[in-house]
């Protein structure tokens, strides 16, 4: 990946970009960036050395090398950022949309037209699943799958996945994922179908595969009927609320 050097006066003359409030980003603070005419986001990294910042890069450079694979509904970085040549970051594209969370949550918007992107999400693990069985691309998923990590262009009624520093690929280490923690409900599964790595203090809680995307997918839906965050439930209030849906 080329590497984009800018000087401490250039970075801190950057424009943080706004985010939705229903958005969280615990990892990085975003910024505003052009470059050549065209639009970017800067992803500008907390954490920028040691194990979890050498992992970030590798993932990053995966991303980049295998970029003729992955389906182009996944925003992928495309330059590393350094200030006076210590990286800090990388960038991606700007692209025009409403986060998928604001789209889930507002009054204001069709119910078919939510559940449309809501069968898009599941298009996308249809695509790469394929990506895993025909090309060498065998180790690549998600992750951190979940509603703020999907963007919407509604002029051209598209999905697009965000935040693709945290997929698990190439045999990188495993980040973090909002809905596979042991504090949420996932740590009352049964664990025998996810195998748990238990490396949370650093990193991710389980192994992902297609069974923890499926997962992180199927609590998007229930949120969606529910109403909110099913994921704070325990379990006897979950298979209440399995039973309720099923009667």
């Amino acid at each position: 990946m080329e590497v984009i050097n800018l000087s401490k006066k250039e970075f801190g003359n950057l424009k943080p970009l706004e985010l939705p409030k229903s958005v969280f980003n615990t990892e990085a603070k975003m910024y505003e960036f052009e470059r050549r005419r065209k639009q970017y986001v800067l992803k500008s990294l907390y954490n920028d050395e040691g194990p979890t910042f050498a992992n970030k890069l590798y993932t990053l450079e995966m991303l980049s090398t295998n970029r003729d694979f992955i389906p182009d509904s996944f925003i992928l970085p495309e330059n590393l950022v350094s200030v006076n040549k210590k990286v800090v970051g990388f960038t991606t594209p700007l692209m025009p949309g409403d986060n998928l969370q604001e789209i889930l949550n507002s009054p204001y918007i069709d119910r078919k037209e939510k559940i449309y992107y809501l069968k898009r999400i599941g298009e996308i693990l249809e695509n790469i699943k394929n990506v895993r069985r025909y090309t060498r691309l065998t180790d690549f998923y998600i992750n951190d799958l979940h509603e703020s990590n999907f963007l919407v262009n509604g002029q051209k009624k598209q999905l697009y996945v965000v935040d693709t520093d945290s997929c698990k690929i190439a045999n990188n280490s495993v980040f973090c994922s909002r809905y596979l923690s042991p504090c949420s409900l996932f740590g009352q599964a049964n664990t025998k179908k996810y195998p748990i790595i238990n490396t949370f203090s650093v990193g991710g809680y389980v192994m992902p595969d297609e069974n923890s995307d499926l997962y992180c997918y199927s609590i998007i839906l229930l949120n969606f009927l529910y109403g909110t965050n099913v994921n704070n439930m325990n379990l006897s209030e979950y298979y209440t609320y399995l039973t309720y849906l099923s009667d």
